[in-house]
């Protein structure tokens, strides 16, 4: 009978514009894991379904974390470890996460994406400025929705059974990825 060794999911988390999606890209190519991003599938949906407005956003958003959730299922199912990344909710990710590691078990590791407030809003109006997302995420640069950015603190992490790394990335310069290397690996 062959043993098979229970897969590692790399959970990356944070608000926009902490980093993730640089740091989740850093992992997967040094530890040579396949990355699963929410941000990704909703770019693919809306060159393929087009965009419109903030809704219409939120609801490929939720059409792409059900797809995130499937694809880790197979994923983990064949025994492979991953990465995923999203800004997973605690009140929205939690129960997914119950039940993905019922369908498919797992060792969960977290990692926490966070940022200055301000270094956030400087970031977001950063990227809308210089069109360096998809003009399909509609980001939101109202002043309300920029004072809730600068003033809401870390997200909150999933309540999981695992270990949690909490990056700061104010300063990306200072960020080690090589210790962050370290840290997953000695957990796989």
């Amino acid at each position: 009978m062959e043993y098979v060794q229970t897969p590692t999911l790399i959970i990356i988390t944070g608000h926009p514009a902490t980093g993730k999606t640089t740091i989740s890209q850093a992992l997967a190519s040094g530890l040579h894991l396949p990355l699963l991003s929410k941000d990704s599938f909703k770019e693919l949906m809306f060159d393929g379904l087009g965009w419109s407005d903030r809704e219409w956003s939120r609801r490929v958003g939720a059409t792409a974390i059900t797809i995130l959730y499937h694809t880790a299922a197979t994923i983990l199912s064949s025994g492979q470890s991953l990465i995923v990344e999203s800004n997973f909710r605690v009140d929205l990710d939690t129960a997914r996460m119950q039940r993905l590691q019922a369908i498919a078990p797992f060792k969960p590791l977290q990692i926490r994406c966070t940022a200055d407030g301000d270094v956030l809003v400087e970031r977001i109006l950063r990227r809308v400025g210089q069109q360096q997302r998809h003009p399909g995420h509609c980001d939101d640069c109202s002043p309300a929705d920029l004072e809730l950015v600068r003033t809401r603190g870390a997200i909150e992490p999933l309540p999981l059974s695992g270990p949690l790394l909490t990056v700061d990335t104010t300063f990306p310069e200072q960020v080690d990825v090589p210790a962050i290397l370290h840290w997953i690996r000695g957990y796989l």
